[in-house]
């Protein structure tokens, strides 16, 4: 048997214009660079094969879009939409290397190897396989040490070692080179799974604001793209993905360590964990907040974070209703300061935070104070 040791090798190997004695223990031979005639059975396939990637489409948007995914969020649910949307991305895969072998065996540049691929099921095997190599998983090499069931199944490609594998679906990548797939946002993905499994765990005081309210607050703001922004407790990143759709700058604090990730995945720079514990720095124009409510710890984070606005600056935040009648005398004299420094009230609807992602019946209010 002969042994692949140096897959760069390989692949000018597939590539070569020279006649290459096929061995049964070796990738059968590939004649790429030099077009083949095209025959009236190769048109045909590429025409069927075209028809069953556009076949796919509906398939895969509801996969990658799962309906469940936009239900109350649930551990199992969120097991379930993470499922399809895997799915929904090995479709896509295997729907771009059906564009990709149709264009080939129009132009006669089909490899010999995949020559006979008729039907998306034979393409299933080799998207695992690029998935264990995309992921650098042990699988990969495991398949073959451990003569794993789909190991059979390959040799029907000529691949029977995991070198031949990896040329394999590089080189079926390269089919469809003029049609690049689109960009999967990994990233985006994670941090919304960290945000689902904040919800689902119930992570302390993390009750995502609701669009209605974020469209209220930005109204209230009138940001634009000259202002400088602060959340001061951020979760998932809700507020900052409004803000920065309308062009501002803005920085952020979050205490959980899942959902600080996850605002680092969506490309924001959490300038630290918890926010009460930080210097202020009077900088910002702008401070929109959705502060904690457990314990009023709403009241030292409104109190802080007035201290970080700019001479001039506005601040915006979600209260709960209530601490204007409450006995309890921080409730009181937080009320007394709101008072002091002029600021205004507007009632939220009350069902409001029933909208939101993690519900809640909680009834509040947005305030707007000027420095």
């Amino acid at each position: 048997m002969r042994t692949i040791d140096n897959p760069v090798q390989l692949k000018l190997d597939l590539f070569t214009s020279q006649p290459v004695n096929a061995l049964s223990n070796n990738i059968p031979e590939v004649r790429y660079l030099h077009p083949q005639p095209v025959s009236s059975r190769s048109l045909k396939l590429a025409d069927k094969l075209e028809k069953l990637a556009a076949t796919m489409q509906t398939t895969i948007d509801s996969k990658l879009h799962p309906a469940i995914g936009q239900q109350n969020i649930t551990a199992r649910r969120s097991r379930i939409a993470a499922g399809m949307r895997e799915e929904g991305e090995r479709l896509a895969l295997i729907q771009r290397w059906l564009e990709g072998l149709a264009q080939s065996h129009r132009t006669g540049t089909c490899p010999s190897q995949f020559a006979k691929i008729d039907n998306r099921k034979q393409l299933a095997d080799l998207a695992t396989i690029y998935r264990w190599y995309e992921e650098d998983s042990k699988y990969l090499q495991d398949c073959f040490t451990y003569n794993y069931s789909i190991v059979d199944r390959l040799v029907q490609f000529g691949i029977r070692s995991k070198d031949e594998a990896i040329v394999a679906v590089e080189l079926l990548g390269k089919l469809c080179s003029s049609n690049p797939a689109p960009e999967i946002e990994r990233s985006v993905e994670k941090a919304n799974e960290l945000r689902r499994r904040a919800i689902y765990t119930k992570v302390p005081d993390f009750f995502p604001t609701p669009p209605e309210i974020i469209d209220r607050m930005l109204r209230l703001a009138r940001i634009d793209s000259s202002h400088r922004v602060l959340d001061p407790s951020a979760g998932a990143g809700d507020l900052c993905l409004a803000v920065r759709k309308l062009g501002a700058v803005i920085d952020c604090f979050e205490i959980n360590s899942d959902l600080h990730q996850a605002l680092t995945l969506l490309d924001f720079q959490p300038l630290n964990y918890d926010f009460l514990f930080a210097t202020p720095r009077p900088m910002y124009d702008r401070i929109l907040m959705n502060p904690p409510f457990s314990k009023d710890t709403y009241i030292d984070h409104v109190r802080a974070a007035y201290d970080w606005l700019a001479p001039g600056g506005e601040l915006v935040a979600v209260l709960p209703n209530g601490y204007r009648d409450s006995r309890i005398t921080q409730r009181r004299e937080f009320a007394h300061w709101l008072d002091s420094l002029g600021a205004n009230s507007y009632a939220n609807p009350a069902d409001a935070f029933t909208k939101s992602d993690r519900r809640c019946g909680v009834s509040t209010h947005l305030i707007l104070i000027k420095r």
